[in-house]
């Protein structure tokens, strides 16, 4: 997903003018639960910029079942191809909380930022090249074993999405089935269903039905000793 830049810090680079003039040029809109950004197939022609609630980014398959694929919320940044001719949004953008709001940007409000705020420009520079560096992240998760793989999505959504709770657990403030687990993990239901099985005997990872929580310190370390090994 290309046009999807995971926690960029674009909106902690900038200063409180420059945040309100980027909201004079591009008007917040806001959204309630169930609404869609966007749509697989809408054309990409806005930079989306999440600046509270949470969003999941979702395909469907043939059956019209639902995968989630990523939780987008507060400082990511969404269609990062919008200046690109002729590009389409590949999956989904639905809200799963009242309260969401973006800072949408076309090309021509692209232009007018990058005259009047040439900060806030040099801040979008930096979240593309995060995103680099992101995805360099996923090609070395691409071949590490599947339990490394799962660790990491529960590890970066339970820092992202998270609630802490006594004892260094933190529970996952999001509703993600096996289904959703193994997509964002680039797995199969089954695999993660045995995975997830492991992880709970190390004593990591509690819950099922799609709630869970996980001892982050120790899952973080695990996973890390799991990839030196492989």
């Amino acid at each position: 997903m290309s046009w999807f830049i995971p926690r960029a810090g674009f909106l902690e680079r900038l200063s409180e003018e420059e945040k309100m003039r980027l909201g004079q040029i591009c008007p917040p809109r806001s959204y309630r639960k169930a609404e869609a950004v966007f749509l697989s197939g809408d054309a990409c022609d806005e930079l989306t910029v999440v600046l509270d609630g949470m969003l999941k980014i979702v395909r469907h398959g043939p059956s019209g079942k639902e995968r989630i694929l990523h939780l987008s919320g507060p400082g990511d940044i969404l269609g990062a191809e919008f200046l690109e001719d002729g590009a389409v949004y590949k999956a989904d953008a639905v809200c799963t909380s009242d309260g969401v709001v973006t800072c949408p940007i076309n090309r021509e409000q692209f232009v007018q930022v990058a005259r009047e705020l040439p900060r806030v420009t040099l801040s979008l520079v930096g979240s593309l090249a995060a995103h680099l560096t992101h995805l360099e992240d996923q090609i070395e998760s691409a071949t590490a074993p599947v339990v490394v793989r799962l660790g990491r999505v529960l590890t970066w959504t339970a820092r992202r999405f998270g609630r802490d709770e006594p004892d260094g657990w933190v529970r996952i403030e999001s509703e993600l089935r096996q289904e959703d687990l193994a997509a964002m993990s680039g797995s199969t239901r089954v695999t993660i269903t045995h995975t997830l099985g492991r992880l709970r005997e190390l004593g990591l990872v509690e819950g099922t039905r799609g709630r869970y929580r996980v001892r982050l310190e120790p899952l973080e370390r695990t996973i890390e000793d799991l990839l030196w090994e492989s």
